[in-house]
């Protein structure tokens, strides 16, 4: 779908009128872009292998999760339209909320990696890795909301009390840990 077409195809279709790709899908190509600068940082950071190990795995599986949100949200909308069962739905709106709930927990991980980077990384590149730290922030809010207004028509308690008890903690912690990553670029920059 969109992870092979050019930048500018979705980049108009985000801002068209259609209901895909929207919010979900563009918090998941924020996330890839957050974790390829960091990637990018630590291939030229001597011992960073495995960050960039996992920060390579990380952006694949965002990148993946670009065309999935846009895959399930597009499913749900066309349940909606043809006025589904109330219990169909609910199968709909659980598909829905999964990948920017997957967006939301692999944008934390790599946070949290960003530590290492902006502590012992390239000084030539810790602006990216400031830049990758607001990014992975900004996506994991975003994808939270997302994983929000799904749950919003889901009645299934467990499936709603395990997402909320992933993501609550993450909301508090995530911008202490952006903070301390900005904190020492900012050391480095001065």
């Amino acid at each position: 779908m969109y992870i092979k077409e050019s930048i500018e195809t979705y980049l108009n279709d985000l801002a068209a009128r259609k209901p895909a790709p929207g919010g979900g899908s563009s918090a998941a190509l924020s996330a890839a872009i957050g974790a390829g600068l960091m990637s990018m940082a630590a291939n030229y950071t001597g011992g960073a292998e495995s960050v960039l190990k996992k920060t390579e795995e990380a952006r694949k599986r965002l990148q993946v999760l670009i065309d999935a949100d846009v895959d399930a949200y597009g499913k749900l909308s066309r349940a909606v339209k043809e006025r589904s069962p109330s219990v169909k739905l609910e199968v709909f709106y659980k598909e829905a909320a999964k990948p920017p709930y997957e967006v939301c927990k692999i944008s934390a991980e790599c946070l949290k990696l960003c530590r290492e980077l902006a502590e012992r990384g390239n000084k030539n590149l810790i602006t990216d890795v400031a830049i990758a730290a607001i990014y992975l922030e900004g996506a994991f809010f975003a994808a939270k909301y997302n994983v929000y207004i799904n749950l919003k028509y889901i009645k299934d308690m467990d499936f709603i009390g395990e997402m909320h008890k992933v993501l609550q903690p993450l909301e508090e912690e995530l911008p202490k840990v952006k903070e301390e990553i900005l904190e020492r670029c900012e050391e480095v920059i001065r």
